[in-house]
């Protein structure tokens, strides 16, 4: 591991001297321009059907966590959550809606302030908004609903939701949509203020996110990563690291320090995403993609690392990251693969509203 981080890190060093920021080759029109797209955006969709094929499948849960909405101008985001249980219990529950904002109106900095809101969804309801209109107080940031009592307002075990939220980009032309990461109540009456995701109230956290495929990337191909960070508050900062593989199997490493959560350019974490640098600066596989052979690919490995608050630190906390695969104003977006549920150190915290 060290000896593939020391070189990867040589490697960036010498990409970045020869200046290999962008790869600047010519668009050719017509007919192969027509077919590169049609197979870059191909292999951008077909990633939609991975989570969907794991073995166990995707399942309802009490928890829900909804990687990303955006209330910029221009840009609209519908979040659904949706009640499935229909037969077992027949009561009403009430769901706690949590907006954790991290950016604000010129890209200002919110410190991860909350806005919560409460619904209530009688059996088999769904619940469909415009988080603009959800939630006025931020542009950018990620979002968590739970199940709770409508008496007493703390959390229950309620394994019957499901949800999808949707980003519609006017301006970008841009558009992708994502099920959030479902967390399955065990024993959610906490009554701390958290909600602890340690395998005990709710399941825990992977310990490992697994990223099958990602494109080099070009002006044109500029991909974007959401990371989260589920411990801690806004002023920690949560060092990821990242295994990054080429179409060849040869493995660099990289790191990124974020606070909260950030959608962050691939190209802006490492210059080892780069179509140029997996050209030109690897022993990449000459024949792939096949079909594109000029597309460079790899896929990537990412677990928290490091948790900071200047005080306080600890290694391997709990994140989770989505990949958002862009390709010009096409895109698509999907949940990563787990490995391990063994992180029990994840929290989010439970503040009950009254709205």
């Amino acid at each position: 591991m060290e000896n593939s981080r020391r070189r990867a890190r040589v490697t960036e060093r010498t990409c970045d001297g020869v200046d290999c920021r962008f790869l600047r080759r010519s668009i050719h029109l017509g007919k192969n321009n027509m077919i590169h797209r049609i197979v870059v955006t191909g292999l951008m969709l077909a990633g939609l059907s991975s989570s969907v094929l794991a073995s166990n499948g995707r399942n309802p849960g009490s928890l829900l966590l909804y990687p990303e909405f955006d209330n910029r101008d221009g840009v609209a985001t519908i979040l659904t959550v949706t009640n499935v249980d229909s037969v077992e219990t027949n009561d009403s529950i009430d769901v706690e809606f949590v907006y954790v904002g991290r950016y604000g109106a010129n890209n200002a900095d919110l410190g991860c302030s909350e806005f919560n809101r409460t619904e209530t969804l009688t059996p088999a309801d769904t619940f469909t908004c415009l988080t603009n209109y959800h939630n006025p107080d931020a542009d950018q940031g990620y979002a968590f609903l739970y199940a709770k009592d409508a008496q007493t307002g703390e959390a229950i075990t309620h394994n019957f939701l499901i949800g999808n939220v949707v980003t519609l980009d006017g301006y970008a032309q841009f558009e992708f949509s994502v099920n959030p990461v479902s967390y399955k109540g065990i024993n959610a009456d906490n009554g701390d203020g958290n909600l602890q995701l340690d395998g005990v109230e709710y399941g825990g956290t992977p310990g490992e996110i697994i990223i099958p495929r990602f494109l080099g990337q070009t002006p044109v191909r500029q991909s974007e990563l959401i990371l989260i960070s589920l411990t801690g508050g806004a002023d920690d900062h949560t060092i990821v690291d990242f295994l990054i593989f080429n179409d060849n199997e040869e493995i660099f490493s990289s790191e990124y320090t974020f606070r909260c959560w950030d959608r962050v350019r691939l190209r802006n974490i490492s210059l080892l995403f780069r179509n140029n640098f997996l050209a030109n600066f690897t022993n990449n596989d000459k024949g792939e993609i096949l079909g594109a052979p000029h597309v460079e690919s790899g896929w990537m490995h990412i677990q928290g690392h490091l948790w900071s608050d200047g005080q306080v630190s600890y290694p391997d906390p709990s994140i989770y990251a989505v990949l958002i695969e862009r390709v010009g104003n096409m895109g698509a977006s999907d949940l990563p693969f787990e490995m391990g549920d063994d992180r029990t150190n994840g929290v989010l915290r439970a503040v009950v509203s009254g709205s």
